[in-house]
């Protein structure tokens, strides 16, 4: 069979229903113009793909249709259907000629790759996830970019092509194509989706899965990243609605790396803010500790069935996050385990020194209350208090002194502003 590579073709946007976190008294840049697009690039004919094996494992996932379905990236990987869009990527679900077996694609979007930053950064990604090596994270299988040589190890399939050979459509194999990641193709739903549909996780069977993502974090904490978007939507139920076998952590996309400088000018706030810790919400240096405030949040959720803050705008809720104390889980949880819900507290305590100092602290904490380890001791009085987040730098002042000003008398605490 011969099938020749068409350069990736600039795909029909999905709609993106996420909400904008509008902030603009705080400073955040405005959205950078993406250029006009290009016209689409034709998909193979069928005839070329008619000899390749169509998984039946296919209908475990939920795809949508695209006008890149039957598109062959690295001479390997035939796009099948949509998955999901993010905030810089496209994801895909596709079948891999060679391994003869189901891949996901992230592939960062080509307005996107044109700031040479973030496609820097996409790759980075790649890389740095790919390192981290632990059953509770997503395998990435191979990270692919056309400028750059370290690129996958993977052999590309012989379809025919000859090296310098041009497409299908008479453009030669393009050196700008947009770089993508390679990741194993998980058939569950994420922890999201399970709450929506289900509300709650009962104690027994959600401990295992918070002990599970615990473990993942410190992984990724023991490899110099920081998460930064730890959600429910980013946290995977591998196996059965029913009954899932086990949890991985996915989307590094707005992680921290061990080797990214923080910029005292940057205004972009990183993360989901249901589940951002003060310090994120204030655009300064994170570090573990922010993602041990995200797991706290998705603890709340799991067992209380809804999550501790809202508000009727996102400033609202980012208002919450900064000044408010979580409600104690036990209000809303009949015969809540006093040993779990102070795992909660101490993870969503505003000031970061108060927290776990490192999620293998959360784990252990986990492991006595499920019999897997010695039991801990009761946890000290918070150091700082009272228990409010004290800026680190000049700009998180200004953006306290800002905000306390519009949350008006919820905000009157002892000592907001000052520094630690």
């Amino acid at each position: 069979m011969v099938c020749r590579v068409v350069p990736m073709s600039r795909a029909t946007p999905a709609r993106n229903t996420g909400s904008a976190l509008d902030l603009s008294g705080v400073g955040l840049p405005a959205a950078v113009e993406s250029p006009p697009p290009c016209p689409p690039t034709p998909c193979p004919p069928a005839e070329l793909r008619s000899g390749v094996r169509r998984s039946t494992e296919r209908s475990a996932f939920r795809l949508r249709p695209t006008e890149r379905a039957g598109q062959v990236l690295s001479g390997r990987y035939c796009i099948e259907g949509f998955l999901a869009r993010g905030g810089t990527a496209d994801v895909f679900l596709a079948q891999d000629y060679v391994e003869d077996t189901l891949v996901v694609v992230k592939q960062i979007r080509p307005e996107v790759a044109s700031h040479p930053e973030l496609r820097e950064r996409f790759v980075k990604e790649g890389h740095a996830t790919r390192a981290i090596q632990h059953p509770g994270v997503v395998r990435v299988l191979s990270v692919e970019d056309p400028r750059s040589e370290r690129t996958s190890a993977h052999p590309v399939a012989d379809l025919g092509s000859e090296p310098g050979a041009e497409s299908a459509s008479g453009d030669p194999s393009p050196a700008d194509e947009p770089p993508f990641i390679i990741l194993e193709a998980l058939r569950g739903e994420s922890l999201g989706d399970y709450l929506r549909r289900e509300g709650t996780v009962s104690i027994e069977q959600g401990l295992v899965l918070v002990r599970q993502a615990a473990s993942a974090l410190a992984a990724v904490h023991a490899a110099g990243v920081v998460h930064r978007d730890v959600k429910p939507d980013n946290l995977f139920l591998v196996g059965a609605p029913e009954g899932p076998v086990s949890l991985k952590v996915l989307d590094f996309g707005m992680a921290r790396f061990e080797d990214e400088r923080d910029s005292a000018d940057s205004t972009s706030v990183l993360g989901t803010a249901q589940y951002m810790a003060p310090e994120q919400i204030l655009v300064e240096p994170v570090d573990a500790r922010a993602d041990i405030y995200g797991l706290g949040v998705v603890m709340f959720r799991m067992f209380a069935g809804h999550l501790p803050f809202e508000g009727k705008s996102p400033k609202e809720l980012l208002l919450h996050q900064l000044f408010s104390p979580l409600p104690p889980p036990s209000w809303l949880v009949e015969d809540l385990d006093p040993r779990l819900e102070a795992i909660i507290l101490r993870a969503t305590r505003k000031h970061r020194e108060n927290r776990f100092s490192s999620m293998d602290e959360v784990v252990a904490a986990l492991d006595a209350i499920l019999g897997l380890g010695p039991p801990v001791p009761s946890p000290p009085d918070p150091p700082i208090h009272p228990d409010t987040y004290r800026p680190q730098t000049p700009r998180g002042h200004q953006v306290v002194r800002h905000l306390a000003t519009e949350f008006g008398p919820y905000a009157q605490l002892p000592s907001p502003i000052q520094s630690s």
